[in-house]
């Protein structure tokens, strides 16, 4: 017996050979669906770009890590330098010597080396100032003078200072630039006074003097017929961290010095 079929009849507006593939379309898992696999090549690729972008953005973390450790280790010795070239600003500036023109035991400027190296200048220095201003919680304070004294030390007045890398006293475990700070000067740029590690990171450190006309590297005012301070003192140091060849300078004027181009220091002083 035949088995009778309608014919199909097209979709309007679609042509006859691509209708039929309309009204049969594939089942999905079918025998007309066709499936493909990622190869092995294209796998290796994903992997090495994968790779690559991992790596990349390792190194910009690394590389921004190491740059805020960096920044903040420069922060830090920028800060270090800015405090130790204030005090010294400080002290040098408020170098004196007795109005009278005369050499006593309570005024002078010695600047000298002990080992003879003057690659720097003096290694020390030890001279008379005039003191830290008085707080001013001292200033208003209602105690007495022995109650202050006690709680504060001296303060104000004139004092005597040294720095040097070698401490007047036994050091400990310290090591740096000390200061020595004595009120009142007692006459003996050698000893007394209270010492403290003024920056622990200098290494090197020299003093250079000018007298009007040159730079020298020691001065005495013990020992010359002027009794005069110089007009400049350069500082010349080296920071710990600093490599050999850098050289950090500090040109401190002392307004108190009567020092001159027109009216130098005579050699005696400077000797």
């Amino acid at each position: 017996m035949r088995r009778l079929t309608s014919p199909q009849t097209p979709l309007p507006g679609v042509p006859s050979s691509l209708g039929k593939g309309l009204q049969n379309p594939p089942l999905l898992g079918g025998r007309g669906a066709k499936t493909r696999a990622l190869t092995l090549l294209e796998l290796l690729i994903a992997i090495t770009i994968m790779a690559i972008v991992v790596g990349a953005m390792a190194f910009t973390f690394s590389a921004g890590l190491s740059y805020e450790q960096t920044a903040r280790r420069q922060r830090a010795e920028t800060g270090q330098v800015e405090v130790l070239e204030k005090r010294l600003t400080r002290l040098i500036q408020s170098a004196r010597l007795p109005e009278n023109g005369e050499a006593d035991s309570s005024g002078y400027f010695i600047a000298y080396s002990q080992s003879g190296d003057t690659a720097l200048g003096a290694e020390s220095i030890t001279f008379q100032t005039t003191g830290d201003a008085v707080p001013l919680a001292a200033r208003e304070s209602q105690d007495n003078f022995e109650t202050q004294h006690d709680t504060r030390g001296t303060v104000g007045g004139l004092a005597e200072v040294s720095l040097s890398l070698t401490a007047i006293g036994d050091p400990g475990n310290r090591t740096g630039l000390f200061e020595r700070v004595q009120r009142p000067a007692d006459g003996d740029p050698d000893q007394g006074g209270e010492e403290r590690v003024l920056s622990p990171s200098v290494a090197q450190i020299g003093f250079e003097f000018y007298n009007g006309t040159e730079w020298v590297v020691s001065w005495d005012t013990t020992n010359g017929d002027e009794y005069r301070l110089p007009a400049a003192v350069r500082v010349n140091y080296r920071l710990s961290v600093d490599p050999d060849s850098v050289n950090r300078q500090l040109v401190v004027p002392i307004p108190a010095s009567d020092v001159t181009a027109d009216n130098p220091a005579q050699s005696e002083v400077t000797s």
